[in-house]
């Protein structure tokens, strides 16, 4: 019987019970509708497959090299930074011990320390092979260093508790909160007790959400109407959907014995346990194993969930040292000292097409533990000719800072990082923002193979691929970053549901699968255009049209698009076969209006600058080729284009008629040789 590859994206299933929030609740994660959600927004996949790329890279060689011991250079300190958006600020004392305690929960739990793993010397008997393991990691609530401007009772010193705070708008991403491990703790809805993505994202701003009747332990703060309620009141949903962060899935994954989480020392499970209960009660896959119960990724009460297993822990290590680690704020642990913080509100800044011929920065000044010595300030790496000024000049106290650079339309154009100073008497610190003065089109171009290639597809068999895999090479000379692409493929298949098309970027290890083995049933032949912004497949013989691809091109945007860029096609079942005749990418690239200056245009002025759309050119030449002036509105598009004779002296006034008031460019050049120069008209 012919088969076809359906992808397995997740293992579990979300259980939304309509029940009441009480005792007899049982315990269920959102974590799967939430990542079937996620997944459909192309940059979240984009970044979540990148990320699992670094975690699969690393794991294999953890378990290659038996490298379960030494997971990383000391104890991984990961900062925390705890959202209560439905808090009340009169309760800050409570909230804020409230997440202290949850932090300590998670420090026993993740090495463990935690007193109930007792239970497990009279457990371990029905799980040979089994050990509980130990994370190198330890978690913080951060006291120093926090985001300005998000929550006014938020200050340094005190825990990262914000109270109030609309945490992403409602959402599970608050890119405010970029390298903090973040928990939300709010109101979901129903009888669901957390989520969280299965291999989070820091940098990302990411967090673990949970209900309000499941974070900690204790009495909770009922003015706020966060109390851990039984059986969830020992802070373990929080242990839970962290691991679900930390690249964890459920135990139980796939609720088949065909398939399972994907750990060794975890025994093999089709379905969840509730409750508590025995030790060797509830029986595995596998007959004379136990379903491992107690484990933390399991769905029993919190009383009776109390270790993660050598293979979680070593995941859990994997994943936060070759992804997260380098994404953590860093020194936000240890407890302020008196100085101040300098945050810049907007960077990068555009001199082109919107700000002219200033470039306007602001910045946030905080002072820290009552400082009050006076601070100046001063930039560096400024563009060549450019001014700048800060106003004020100085502060002693809070307050907001106007960076403003300026004469920019004297510079050369490209990226310039100003690196901006505060200097006091005894505390100097930076912070650094970009000016891109650069003005830029986006240009698409279409590489295409020769037509009729006629390049024989070979025949796979029960699920293998036919080898050789059939590969061919486009070049792309051009050099730039991709903001977008589309990818044609023309094939001629008697049953096209039995190949995957994938196209590697020239750098030979990014790739994205544009054809997955769709349109099973019998379907002969595609000459699909593969685009992000397009439908699903519609399936036809052939399957003609354009069509979104199995996986986002936009996966290439902001590489570089020069090299050798190579599609595989390969063949998995026996029966069929066919042939590549042509495939095309077509790539759009961020390019600039005009070149950059040369030498051989003297004296050179514009004036007046800005005007009402009349202006004069001036400027001396030693060639003797014709003039030629164009203006280019802000997107790239020529307004006015005028050839004039060759002369040494050119002196000539432009009408723009009836333009709208804006910033424009004007490119003189004389044969090769070229300036541009931005006006504004007003």
């Amino acid at each position: 019987m012919r088969m076809s590859f359906t992808p397995k994206l997740f293992c579990c299933l979300l259980l939304f019970f309509i029940v009441s929030v009480g005792h007899s609740q049982e315990r269920s994660c959102g974590m799967l509708e939430y990542m079937e959600e996620q997944m459909k927004d192309p940059e979240f996949a984009r970044q979540y497959e990148e990320n699992q790329a670094k975690f699969k890279a690393r794991l294999r060689e953890v378990l290659a090299n038996e490298d379960f011991s030494q997971r990383g250079a000391g104890t991984i300190v990961i900062p925390v930074a705890v959202h209560f958006p439905t808090g009340n600020e009169a309760d800050r004392a409570c909230l804020e011990a409230l997440a202290q305690n949850q932090i300590d929960i998670l420090n026993a739990d993740y090495t463990a320390t935690n007193a109930d793993l007792s239970n497990w010397a009279s457990a371990s008997s029905f799980y040979p092979g089994v050990n509980p393991g130990t994370a190198n990691i330890s978690f913080c609530l951060a006291v120093s260093n926090h985001p300005a401007g998000l929550d006014p009772e938020l200050l340094e010193g005190n825990p990262c508790v914000t109270i109030g705070y609309d945490f992403g708008g409602g959402n599970n991403v608050d890119a405010n909160w970029a390298g903090y491990m973040n928990f939300v703790v709010r109101p979901i809805g129903g009888s669901v007790l957390g989520f969280s993505p299965l291999g989070g994202s820091v940098a990302a701003g990411q967090a673990v959400t949970i209900n309000t009747f499941c974070f900690g332990s204790g009495a909770g703060c009922p003015g706020s109407s966060i109390v851990p309620s039984s059986p969830f009141n020992l802070g373990r949903t929080t242990t839970h959907e962290l691991g679900h962060f930390y690249n964890l899935d459920h135990t139980f994954a796939g609720y088949s014995c065909a398939s399972d989480d994907g750990i060794a020392d975890t025994p093999n499970i089709d379905s969840e346990s509730y409750g508590c209960p025995a030790s060797g009660s509830v029986a595995a896959c596998t007959l004379g194993q136990y379903s491992l119960t107690m484990d933390y990724m399991d769905y029993v009460d919190d009383p009776c969930m109390y270790l993660f297993t050598v293979g979680q822990t070593n995941v859990i290590d994997t994943y936060v040292s070759s992804v997260l680690a380098p994404q953590f704020k860093p020194d936000v642990c240890t407890p302020p000292t008196p100085g101040f913080s300098i945050v810049a509100n907007d960077s990068p800044v555009f001199s082109c097409p919107t700000s002219g011929d200033d470039a306007v920065f602001n910045f946030t000044y905080s002072t820290i533990l009552g400082f009050n010595e006076n601070t100046t300030f001063s930039a560096t790496g400024l563009p060549a000719g450019a001014t700048v000024s800060f106003s004020p000049t100085s502060l002693s106290a809070d307050g907001n800072v106007t960076m403003t650079v300026g004469n920019i339309g004297s510079t050369a154009e490209g990226e310039y990082t100003i690196t901006v100073t505060g200097t006091s008497a005894s505390v100097t610190k930076n912070v650094n923002v970009l000016l891109k003065n650069t003005c830029t089109t986006i240009q698409c171009t279409e590489y295409a193979s020769a037509q009729n290639l006629n390049l024989p597809i070979i025949d796979g068999s029960s699920g293998n691929p036919g080898t050789p895999i059939l590969e061919h090479i486009i070049n792309v000379p051009t050099s730039g970053n991709i903001d977008s692409m589309t990818l044609n493929v023309d094939i001629t298949h008697s049953y096209v549901s039995d190949l995957i098309i994938r196209v590697y970027h020239p750098n030979n290890t990014d790739y994205v699968d544009v054809w997955y083995t769709n349109c099973s049933g019998g379907y002969e032949d595609i000459n699909v255009t593969f685009d992000d912004s397009a439908p699903a497949i519609v399936c036809d013989d052939p399957t003609v049209g354009t069509y979104a691809p199995y996986s986002p091109l936009s996966a290439f945007n902001g590489m570089d698009a020069q090299g050798d860029w190579t599609i595989l096609v390969a063949d998995f079942f026996a029966q069929d076969t066919g042939v590549l005749n042509d495939w095309s990418l077509n790539i759009c690239m961020e390019a600039p209006l005009s070149v950059s200056e040369f030498s051989g245009l003297h004296d050179f002025s514009i004036y007046p600058n800005p005007n009402n759309g009349s202006f004069t050119i001036k400027l001396d030449s030693d060639a003797q080729n014709p003039i030629s002036v164009e203006v280019f509105d802000i997107r790239g598009r020529s307004i006015y284009n005028k050839r004039y004779s060759a002369t040494n002296e050119f002196d000539e006034v432009i009408n723009l008629n009836n333009v709208q008031s804006g910033l424009y460019l004007v490119k003189v050049s004389d044969g090769q040789r070229a300036i541009t120069k931005k006006i504004i008209v007003e």
